[in-house]
């Protein structure tokens, strides 16, 4: 059974918990904005929320960038996560995709080191955080804390951030089913990235 290295484990399980952490916090803030000239009624908790998720928001850009950087020595595990640089594993991803109707009818594989579509969704995850941490920290820097004003291009990035969180959640209900599918089938998922596992 493919195992990966601690350090990979660890940032993982960092992401994971940040990423949904977003998720949540998201739905009881408020963030600063204009209101008939004047800034909006916020409670102490929506700011409170609003404020959680714009510093879990650079901690997680950071858990990004540190992810990014152990790829850097590692050829292998770039090819893994993104296999567009590389033809061979670009045909994996073509051919896993090809038995996803079995799924369906229980035909999961287990995770090996052939796992060319799991890879390429986890490197698309590493996109998407690393694409949210981005254009969160531009509206971080970029927009007025009391009134939530922004110029054009911020205004953009914004928008950008809030369809990027659609995705990331039906990214994250995805991720979690296909999770509980390998457990369910015997295949010691979650034992295989926990930081914690002994294996």
């Amino acid at each position: 059974m493919k195992t990966y290295p601690k350090i990979n484990r660890i940032l993982h399980s960092l992401f994971a918990l940040l990423m949904v952490a977003q998720l949540i916090n998201e739905e009881f803030m408020k963030r600063p904005k204009l209101v008939d000239g004047a800034p909006r009624v916020r409670t102490d908790e929506q700011i409170f929320f609003f404020d959680m998720h714009e510093w879990l928001g650079v901690i997680l850009l950071v858990v990004v960038a540190l992810r990014f950087m152990f790829l850097l020595g590692n050829p292998e595990d770039t090819k893994r996560l993104f296999p567009f640089i590389s033809g061979e594993r670009i045909k994996g991803v073509f051919a896993d995709l090809k038995e996803i109707p079995g799924w369906f009818t229980g035909k999961l594989k287990p995770p090996g080191e052939d796992d060319y579509l799991a890879g390429f969704v986890h490197g698309l995850g590493l996109l998407l955080g690393l694409a949210m941490g981005l254009t969160g920290t531009a509206m971080f820097v970029g927009m007025d804390p009391v009134y939530g004003t922004m110029n054009e291009f911020v205004h953009t990035l914004k928008e950008v951030h809030e369809v990027l969180g659609e995705l990331l959640l039906y990214y994250v209900i995805g991720h979690v089913a296909m999770v509980i599918l390998h457990q369910l089938k015997g295949h010691r998922s979650l034992q295989r990235i926990s930081p914690l596992s002994k294996e």
